[in-house]
């Protein structure tokens, strides 16, 4: 009895790239296999433990000589078991390379996850500036909304990364409005400005402010970002005092 074919999944997560591309290249269909978590091989070389570009080049090579255009894109933008595509699970990790590589295959850098957010909300929710920039380079809407109607700038102000924050600041969107929206209010009535503060950062606070975030904007129970408790509210309490040092006070 002939020995079974390695399992190009378990190829692409242990990173072994030229095994799988020997696979690929006898069955350049393999590329389109989904395991039980419903990832290509593809997606499995961006989860391996570091992602394998080396992998992922091969499952990329083997998608450009299927002949169904079709069949080759539904791999690339092919969503696993909780949406994410390739790009958005590449820009979670934080892989420069890799969405490079993705970017450059045509992964579509507005797709969006079963929670609507897109790839570059994930790399402001991690900070990765460098992705976050070439997203944005890309076409990435800095004005996208998510399920809970967060944009990457609510991510950010959450996160408390400014430099990522400054990226988005001073981006466009393809779309109109093609600034960024400051004041837009998510599911819970929370702007970005309202994030920042309860989080503690207070930096990414008064940098908000200085870009014209409305201090006087109350969330769904009309509480406005400085009046916020915040966590213990003692890092919101230093937050405010930054923010008073820095902007004056807040009206009466």
């Amino acid at each position: 009895m002939a020995a079974s074919s390695p399992d190009v999944h378990q190829l692409a997560r242990d990173g072994n790239a030229s095994l799988l591309r020997l696979q690929l290249e006898q069955d350049p269909d393999l590329v389109t296999k989904l395991d039980s978590d419903s990832r290509t091989p593809l997606q499995c070389a961006i989860s391996a433990l570091p992602p394998s570009v080396h992998a992922a080049e091969a499952c990329l090579d083997a998608l450009a000589r299927l002949d169904d255009a079709r069949a080759k894109a539904n791999a690339l933008e092919n969503g696993d078991g909780v949406g994410n595509t390739a790009l958005i699970s590449a820009a979670t990790t934080g892989s420069l390379e890799m969405v490079k590589l993705l970017l450059g295959a045509g992964a579509d850098v507005t797709a969006t996850n079963s929670r609507c957010a897109t790839a570059l909300h994930y790399a402001a929710s991690k900070g990765h500036v460098s992705i976050g920039r070439l997203l944005l380079d890309k076409g990435g809407d800095v004005n996208a909304r998510d399920r809970a109607n967060q944009l990457p700038l609510h991510r950010a102000s959450t996160t408390g990364s400014l430099p990522f924050l400054h990226l988005l600041l001073s981006s466009t969107s393809p779309h109109p409005p093609h600034k960024p929206r400051l004041n837009l209010s998510d599911r819970a009535g929370h702007t970005p400005l309202h994030l920042a503060v309860e989080s503690g950062h207070a930096e990414v606070a008064v940098a908000l402010i200085e870009a014209g975030a409305d201090r006087d904007k109350g969330d769904a129970d009309g509480v406005r970002p400085e009046e916020m408790e915040g966590v213990g509210g003692t890092e919101a309490k230093k937050v405010r005092e930054y923010i008073v040092q820095r902007c004056g006070p807040l009206s009466t």
